[in-house]
C-alpha cells in the first residue's frame, strides 16, 4: 500500500464537464478546491468569464488599452481642442479690437 493512502486524494479538474456553483449552469470548466466547487468556463453558448478572470486579464490589457486611447486622443481629439482654443482666442480678439 502507498504511504500517500492516509493523505486525502487531491483531484486535477480542469475542463471536466460539470455544474457551476454559482450559476448552476451545464459545461465545461474547472475546480480549484479538489471539486468541493467548480466554474463552468465553457457553455454551449460560448466563454464564460468571472470577474476574478478578467482582474486577472487586466494587467495584461490595461497597456494595449492606454496604448489606443493615447492614439485615439492625439489623433482625433487634439485637434478639435487645438481648433476650439483657436476660435475662442480669435473671438475674444475681435470683441477686445
Amino acid at each position: 500500500m502507498s504511504e500517500n493512502t492516509n493523505k486525502e486524494s487531491v483531484l486535477l479538474i480542469a475542463m471536466d464537464k460539470g455544474i457551476d456553483s454559482e450559476t448552476g449552469q451545464l459545461g465545461y470548466g474547472y475546480s480549484p478546491d479538489n471539486g468541493r466547487t467548480f466554474f463552468v468556463t465553457n457553455t454551449i453558448k460560448g466563454r464564460k468569464f468571472r470577474q476574478e478572470d478578467a482582474d486577472r486579464l487586466w494587467k495584461f490589457l490595461k497597456p494595449m488599452i492606454e496604448k489606443l486611447m493615447t492614439k485615439k486622443f492625439k489623433n482625433e481629439f487634439m485637434n478639435e481642442i487645438k481648433a476650439e482654443i483657436s476660435n475662442d482666442s480669435s473671438e475674444k480678439k475681435s470683441e477686445e479690437g
